[in-house]
């Protein structure tokens, strides 16, 4: 394995990478299953391109498919499985991506759902001798390092003794490198598919996906897309938001995690973002809110009272505050980043931005990604980037748009909002609300 990893590093460095492919239509000793796609689907041009780049007579070519978020990644993951016929294993992100996958399969292909199981942590199938013919789990779960209980080692066990006909790594872009080699190294394979919306890394590690995985066979621009009706249209505007000069003094003179909460939580920041919130819900538009900054996101969410999900959250309660969304019990959700991948919320049509992890130009394509699929009520999307002025802020948000701008968006800059001040009934209005708001921040702070 090592030489072979060497062998196409080397081709990758050459810029003559080496194509794998898979002689399925001529293996006679995997196994065959039973599947196709049901007469209802309708696969879309791009997409049916994306699969002549992976099949070519008889043969199926190992690489990367790069689509945006709503374009139809995980169809052309369940096409790959039935024009293939052979056994399946698909590795996700995060357990919510496992069951929708799962949902996708029984939605869109003609199989048993007898053949399709799920192996996340806490759910395991009971019957090891079926070998259901597509496993679908996490990377966490097949790279796990630590003991593991006795039903979970034997699922493990059969997941690395057999041969697969095809493995699709869904997010594949997000995968640390040392994670994906365990991975790959542990499982036996003819193929491999990669799917991702961006082949971005600010690491600049990308170019690991292409030696472990392969090459990339298609990438479709995520603005022709959408003037092919394929995706929403996007409004992306970046709003500058003034700091209040008592936070903007302790902003000059604080370190960086100081530094970066005040701008997360700047409280005229704060004001336009509720009344975005209140705006939009005024139209019927669906709202997400995210925020890196854990602090921030509950501070925000409990003075506006919505609903909001990060990583600690229950995945009972994770499951039940989305399913509200999805059902339109609630129109603005506010989100962590756990939110910039493998959630399907397509009922949203609005994001705000309170706060991204630095000039990560991934998470920025990823968050307009949640809000691209075409609606039923409109065809517009919104995508709002509220920056605090002057600040190390600025200067991240720049970068983080590279990747958009490169796609064909523009961003509209905003320093102003016409009628804000006259608006009843925003958070902190009063500026004694402002400074109780910056003693508690201060106060947080040096208790850490």
């Amino acid at each position: 394995n090592f030489l072979i990893e060497k062998t196409k590093l080397t081709s990758v460095k050459i810029e003559t990478p080496l194509l794998e492919e898979y002689d399925f239509s001529n293996d006679n000793i995997s196994k065959d299953i039973i599947i196709e796609l049901k007469g209802i689907v309708s696969i879309r041009k791009y997409q049916r391109k994306a699969l002549l780049k992976m099949f070519n007579k008889g043969r199926a070519r190992s690489g990367v498919i790069v689509l945006p978020c709503g374009a139809g990644k995980t169809i052309v993951g369940i096409a790959t499985v039935a024009i293939l016929k052979k056994v399946s294993l698909i590795v996700c992100n995060s357990t919510v991506s496992v069951e929708q996958w799962v949902k996708q399969f029984v939605a869109w292909a003609e199989i048993s759902t007898e053949n399709i199981k799920s192996y996340i942590a806490g759910k395991y199938y009971n019957e090891l001798s079926s070998y259901p013919d597509i496993v679908i789990t996490t990377y966490s779960m097949i790279s796990f390092g630590g003991q593991r209980a006795k039903l979970s080692a034997s699922l493990l066990g059969e997941i690395k003794d057999r041969e697969w006909g095809i493995v699709i790594f869904d997010e594949v872009h997000i995968v640390p490198a040392n994670v994906f080699r365990k991975v790959l190294g542990l499982i036996k394979t003819h193929c491999k598919l990669g799917l991702t919306a961006t082949l971005l890394r600010e690491d600049r590690k990308v170019g690991d996906i292409g030696f472990l995985i392969g090459p990339k066979l298609f990438e479709a621009n995520w603005l022709d897309l959408g003037k092919a009706g394929y995706l929403a249209m996007a409004t992306c505007v970046e709003i500058c938001c003034q700091m209040p000069k008592e936070f903007y003094e302790h902003y000059l003179t604080g370190n960086g995690s100081l530094r970066q909460i005040l701008c997360a939580l700047n409280p005229n920041k704060a004001r336009v973002c509720d009344y975005l919130i209140q705006y939009h819900e005024e139209k019927g538009d669906r709202i997400l809110v995210f925020s890196d900054n854990v602090f921030a996101l509950r501070s925000y969410a409990t003075k506006m009272t919505k609903a909001f999900i990060y990583g600690a959250t229950g995945s009972t309660e994770r499951i039940k505050i989305l399913k509200n969304f999805q059902e339109k019990k609630g129109q603005t959700l506010f989100i962590s980043r756990i939110g910039d991948t493998s959630i399907d919320l397509p009922e949203a049509n609005v994001i705000i931005q309170i706060s991204s992890h630095y000039g990560s130009r991934r998470q920025e394509a990823q968050r307009l990604g949640r809000i691209l699929r075409p609606k039923t009520r409109s065809s517009k999307a919104y995508f709002y980037s509220l920056v605090s002025s002057n600040t190390d802020e600025t200067f991240y948000s720049n970068k983080r748009q590279q990747f958009l701008i490169s796609q064909g968006y523009d961003f509209k800059t905003v320093t102003k909002i016409k009628n804000i001040d006259s608006k009843k009934n925003l958070v902190f209005e009063k500026k004694d609300q402002k400074i109780e708001l910056l003693v508690q921040i201060l106060s947080n702070y040096h208790k850490v």
